[in-house]
């Protein structure tokens, strides 16, 4: 979330006033190069590649969900890719997956969740242009179905941005453990997959079995990082842990459509309703034995993980043991693991349907992306604010990356939690981290030591998910406020007229490009002084 090498952003900008028509008269602007339509609702963020800017959005149904393409010059549309129907369920959000270019080659995750990718020649050529979304099958290389491959249960949308490394994608898949027993419950179900970027062909997968000790969701972007020569892959989880896998090894050798049974290790995890319950200051294990908890279920069939939640979620029949087939293809290898959430936010209860937080320390999932920066990670802690989260306290932790094995304790170089909790991923720039927490808040801190330097909270820009920081040319953008990227808070301006947006602004050859309800707005300095 920041750029080091970007120059002459402006200090602010406006988009003027209106015409009769509803749209912006750019010659009343300042700073605002152009401006081009969206749908409705725009959780995805751009990407700039080769001249054009690509932006996920949705259309009218959740089979409208489509990926748009304009000319970074001028702002026309030059093609729009519409990710057709699926048989599995979601909510209405678009593409929230900000695509990945790779020369002639875009990857994104359909909201289904489908890993795809688009040749950009086969979609944006003239002839293929002039078809439109009525053939948009036709720029498809290759699309990755995990639902169809995997049992999965998705909440809400699938949102991961894939990381392209080598000759390799990398995809989360979403699958998530659902709020009621209307949806079933897949705890073995992988999380974090590799495709191979030619062909989409699956040629790795995790085995940590992460679905057993999930909150609610995974909606995690992985990232990379160089540790000493050596790259790791990045993933935050909706178990709270935040880990670095090994790259996947080239040499290894796969064998296409195989399975294997795969069978739950434990423990299982098991939910105690204490709404309107005085837990008494005890561990949800203390509480089970002596609230005759143990002596109302059936014999266990694992060992058992207690913890507390308010209107408890689905949650794994103790007395069977969970088994799955998933593919037999190889397991990708564990370097470090890092548990995000402190001791006393794992003892509290959890939200878990449609509830109201209390503002204390309660488990969240990590939505945000891992940072990598000077051999560190950074990564806060922050769950689905209808769920709970909101305005509950949250968790900032950063993370030597230069360890192995399980690093909770050893890995800690620092840990900050005078946040709230927080969906987005933090930026980092000029040695300084910079987190946005749900209740709006920006909180500025040394990236070496976790020192606080200043807060500035938001006017007007509260929702119920807030868009990531960016800093760049010493500035940082959040959503209607620039601030100076400084270790003391200075107000560069305000942005009058946009209107709050979930998504990321991105820089690119001097110009931000972001999105302002529903419009995408190009911004550079051209030198207005327009009040």
């Amino acid at each position: 979330m920041a750029s080091e090498t970007e120059k002459g952003l402006p200090d602010g900008y406006s988009p003027g006033v209106k015409k009769d028509n509803g749209e912006v008269d750019l010659s009343t602007a300042k700073n605002i190069k152009w401006i081009a339509k969206l749908n409705n609702k725009t959780f995805g963020s751009p990407a700039v590649s080769q001249g054009r800017v690509f932006i996920g959005t949705a259309g009218g149904s959740p089979a409208d969900a489509r990926m748009l393409c304009f000319d970074e010059e001028t702002g026309k549309e030059l093609g729009t890719f519409v990710c057709g129907p699926s048989k599995t369920k979601t909510d209405n959000f678009g593409v929230c997956s900000t695509p990945t270019v790779e020369g002639d080659r875009l990857y994104f995750v359909a909201p289904y969740p489908e890993v795809m990718c688009l040749d950009l020649n086969a979609w944006l050529k003239p002839s293929a242009a002039a078809a439109g979304a009525a053939d948009s099958a036709r720029p498809l290389a290759w699309r990755y179905d995990m639902a169809k491959t995997f049992q999965i249960v998705q909440d809400h949308v699938a949102s991961c941005s894939v990381l392209v490394h080598g000759d390799f994608v990398y995809a989360c898949t979403g699958n998530g453990r659902y709020k009621t027993l209307e949806k079933p419950f897949y705890p073995l179900t992988p999380s974090l997959i590799a495709l191979n970027k030619h062909t989409g062909q699956l040629v790795a997968r995790d085995d940590e079995q992460l679905g057993e000790q999930l909150w609610r969701g995974q909606w995690s972007s992985p990232s990379l990082a160089t540790v000493n020569g050596k790259a790791q892959i990045l993933f935050a989880t909706g178990t709270g842990y935040c880990y670095a896998f090994e790259p996947v090894d080239p040499a290894a050798k796969v064998v296409p459509d195989r399975w294997v049974t795969n069978t739950l290790r434990g423990p299982i995890v098991y939910y105690i309703d204490v709404k309107d319950k005085n837990t008494g200051g005890r561990s949800p294990a203390e509480y089970a034995r002596q609230g005759n908890v143990l002596s109302s279920m059936p014999k266990p069939a694992l060992p058992l993980e207690f913890r507390y939640s308010i209107n408890m979620p689905v949650t794994t029949p103790v007395d069977s043991i969970p088994t799955a087939r998933v593919p037999d293809v190889p397991i990708l290898k564990k370097i470090w693991w890092f548990d995000c959430l402190p001791p006393e936010y794992r003892n509290a209860p959890f939200y878990a349907r449609q509830a109201t937080g209390d503002g204390q320390k309660h488990p969240c999932d990590i939505i945000a992306t891992p940072v990598f920066y000077r051999n560190r990670v950074y990564v806060a802690i922050g769950g689905d604010p209808v769920h709970g989260s909101k305005n509950c306290r949250g968790n900032l932790v950063c993370i030597d990356a230069t360890q192995t094995g399980d690093v909770t304790r050893s890995g800690k170089v620092w840990s900050y939690d005078e946040l709230n909790a927080s969906l987005s991923t933090v930026a980092v720039a000029a040695g300084l981290v910079f987190a946005i927490d749900e209740a709006s808040v920006i909180h500025c801190l040394d990236a070496d030591t976790g020192r606080k330097y200043w807060t500035y909270a938001l006017r007007g820009d509260q929702g119920p998910i807030n868009s990531a920081l960016l800093a760049v040319d010493g500035k940082l953008f959040a959503g209607k406020a620039i601030l100076a990227v400084s270790k003391t808070l200075k107000i560069l301006s305000t942005i009058e007229g946009s209107t709050h947006s979930s998504s990321v602004p991105c820089v690119a050859n001097g110009v931000l490009f972001t999105v302002a309800g529903k419009s995408l707005w190009a911004v550079c300095d051209k030198g207005d002084k327009k009040p």
